[in-house]
């Protein structure tokens, strides 16, 4: 998340007249989980892909509202149920970040009908920059890590009812389980945005600042991953699911691009969901739930553009895909391994303590600050992603020495130089508007810790809360063979550096709303937390009431009933990629029913073939040619007349030879719309002049 924070005046000036909501969730009583001995599970993705009109996270005000989506955006749940007692939903959504007030929302809607309490259920993120936000339970980054200011209502409301209608499906269709959990480290995927910080750790050492290979080595190389399978009807285990970490930014795709998607997860979730159900023909859709881990510094490994002031902003779908698959053949490679340990004997504990972090700010001897502020280099952006002219100011460019402060530095903020200045700060944004509590939450499977937090954690900080948590349970003479970080869960706090990173003040240390100490206050958290649980089970302590008062906005389309027909406005034509980084695609183009009755979360477009004289669905090398696959896009173009609108289909990297059209599904009360049927030629060595014919 980057701010155009000198702005920051005219912004707080609109919302000082802006409407302000009190939010409020009622926390709910938890009936007891059955003791049936038998471990039990189930899985399920469900689409939480919304309307044009939402403004995209991550990239602050240059971030683009999604015209509509390439890649679904999804949320994929994973529900254990260890057969004593214990039960756990494990949540990843395709979205920037997790939301402690859609957690609240979460939990209310399932305690009662699954016996899941606050605890038990963790919903993380991929921290994709092309998904919507403003969902938060702070007005900071409501207002900041978007281009739109306020509470979505709609969207907050729309994303919690479909993840917990997912966790009420997966728990209702849980089998007899086995699972396993492993580790894979894994080279070439991810970089060190930030080395020069990175080395200047205490315990780091051999690290050559002028060696170019220095950012691939310095990194945090571990994939985890918790394999489960249940019983068919036929009495055989068979893959259902996989909750994975990654850590990487989603950042593949930059600010130009102008839909909704996952970015180069959507690549390794999707091929291990096709390969595993393909290889063992599986009665259900497998689901692959890939969320980040400590992604802080970790940017992807595509070709370094360097640090140019104005920023790199070319859309490369073609470079996410080959990341994104990268990724996945590993991952379907580890999942393959745990195969030979999986295991009925399942054992769940899990805890939770919610803390308001400004007022309960020291755990042992560790004190963070009371008071949060931002740095001077937020302004300017991370690294390959500046922001334009505000990265060629040195004051806002992190890392040098203009963008720290060398007098007063003793204080819990360190040699943060304060945006706006630390006196005039706060009057601009009023401490209040920031995150402050965080749900601190252990989740143990067998052998493995799950750590969310809401935080970007760089590598060595998670490294050091791995430490601390693992440290709590050699102390109790109990091992744990893996414990990971869940980064953007829950909730969203900007970043965590350790403090000798911090003191660099690059982005990742100005964006460390809470001082030099972040990283030691919430290791010592952790290591309490898991202290606790070893001693006392199972628990959670919350927070006395769930009540916020938040400005509210309205991104969601205005409602308005259609009036029109559907019809086609033009015959299919093909697109001739001109640029290396560009692709072919065949569009079409047709009258629908207005953006709020569109429903982007239901399917809506595919691209069938005609074969032996029958239309059967598309697909290539595995990927169905289907808007729930890679290369479909949906936009909307325009509003018309009478609460209709024109949407624009892409089959991008179109398969020559054969003859295809587009269908379109039924949508509020509008029948099926077929496209003219098309075949289409290109130059078969390189793609080139590609051109569309219609079939009469």
């Amino acid at each position: 998340m980057r701010s155009f924070m000198l702005v920051i005046l005219a912004v707080t000036t609109l919302s000082a007249c802006a409407t302000v909501k009190d939010v409020t969730v009622i926390q709910p009583t938890p009936i007891p989980v059955d003791v049936t001995g038998i471990a039990t599970a189930g899985a399920i993705s469900v689409d939480i892909t919304p309307p044009p009109g939402m403004p995209m996270g991550g990239y602050s005000v240059m971030a683009n509202y999604g015209k509509g989506f390439r890649t679904r955006l999804k949320a994929r749940i994973v529900y254990l149920n260890d057969g004593q007692g214990h039960s756990t939903a494990l949540v990843q959504t395709d979205l920037t970040a997790g939301s402690l007030l859609v957690h609240h929302q979460v939990v209310a809607a399932v305690a009662e009908k699954t016996g899941l309490q606050a605890s038990d259920i963790v919903i993380t993120s991929s921290h994709s920059h092309s998904a919507p936000v403003n969902h938060f339970e702070n007005d900071f980054y409501n207002k900041h890590m978007s281009s739109g200011q306020g509470l979505e209502e709609k969207f907050l409301n729309f994303a919690s009812q479909r993840i917990a209608d997912g966790i009420l499906q997966a728990h209702k269709h849980r089998r007899p389980a086995k699972v396993a959990t492993g580790r894979k480290d894994i080279y070439g995927y991810n970089r060190n945005r930030s080395l020069d910080s990175y080395v200047l750790n205490d315990n780091v050492s051999g690290i050559d600042l002028e060696d170019p290979t220095a950012v691939s080595k310095a990194v945090n190389p571990a994939m985890y991953m918790i394999r489960v399978d249940v019983l068919d009807t036929q009495g055989e285990y068979k893959p259902l699911a996989a909750f994975s970490s990654f850590s990487v930014h989603a950042t593949a795709l930059s600010v130009p691009v102008e839909v909704y998607n996952a970015d180069l997860f959507a690549y390794a979730q999707k091929d291990l969901e096709w390969a595993i159900e393909h290889k063992y023909n599986t009665s259900w859709k497998v689901v692959h739930g890939l969320t980040t881990g400590t992604q802080g510094d970790m940017a992807p490994a595509l070709p370094d553009h360097g640090d140019n002031t104005f920023g790199h902003f070319e859309v490369n779908w073609k470079e996410a895909k080959k990341l994104g698959q990268g990724i996945g053949k590993e991952a379907i490679a580890l999942f393959e391994e745990l195969g030979s340990q999986l295991t009925s004997d399942i054992s769940i504990t899990t805890a939770a303590r919610e803390l308001n972090i400004r007022e309960h700010n020291a755990v042992g001897d560790v004190e963070l600050c009371e008071d949060p502020a931002i740095g001077a280099p937020v302004a300017a952006g991370a690294y390959e992603r500046r922001t334009p002219f505000l990265a060629a100011i040195p004051f806002l460019k992190g890392g040098n020495i203009l963008s720290r402060s060398w007098v007063f530095t003793e204080g819990c903020q360190g040699n943060k130089t304060h945006l706006g200045f630390k006196y005039l700060q706060p009057l601009l944004e009023p401490k209040d508007s920031f995150p402050n509590t965080v749900l601190f939450q252990l989740i143990k499977i067998n052998d493995t810790v799950v750590m969310p937090l809401p935080f970007e954690i760089t590598t060595e900080s998670g490294r050091r809360m791995a430490a601390s948590v693992s440290q709590a349970y050699q102390q109790a003479g109990q091992d744990i063979k893996h414990a990971w970080i869940a980064g953007n869960a829950n909730g969203y706090f900007g970043y965590s550096t350790t403090p000798e990173e911090y003191s660099r003040q690059n982005y990742e240390g100005g964006h460390t709303l809470y001082g030099q100490y972040t990283t030691p206050y919430l290791s010592a958290q952790l290591g309490r937390l898991a202290s606790d649980m070893i001693e006392k089970g199972p628990f959670v302590e919350l927070a006395d009431e769930w009540s916020y008062d938040l400005v509210v906005n309205e991104f969601f389309p205005e409602t308005e009933a259609s009036q029109g027909q559907r019809a086609i406005l033009a015959q299919p034509e093909a697109y001739t990629a001109e640029a290396a980084n560009e692709e072919h695609y065949v569009s079409f183009n047709w009258l629908d029913v207005g953006a709020s009755e569109i429903e982007l979360h239901k399917s809506l477009v595919k691209v069938e073939t005609l074969a032996n004289g029958e239309w059967i669905d598309m697909s290539n090398a595995g990927e169905p040619i289907t808007d729930d696959g890679y290369d479909i896009e949906v936009r909307l173009v325009d509003d018309e007349d009478k609460g209709m609108g024109e949407y624009q289909a892409r089959w991008y990297n179109p398969v020559a030879g054969g003859q295809y059209r587009f269908v379109i599904a039924p949508r509020d009360g509008q029948e099926q719309l077929i496209s003219p049927v098309f075949t289409f030629a290109a130059d078969a060595e390189n793609m080139t002049e590609m051109a569309v014919s219609i079939v009469e």
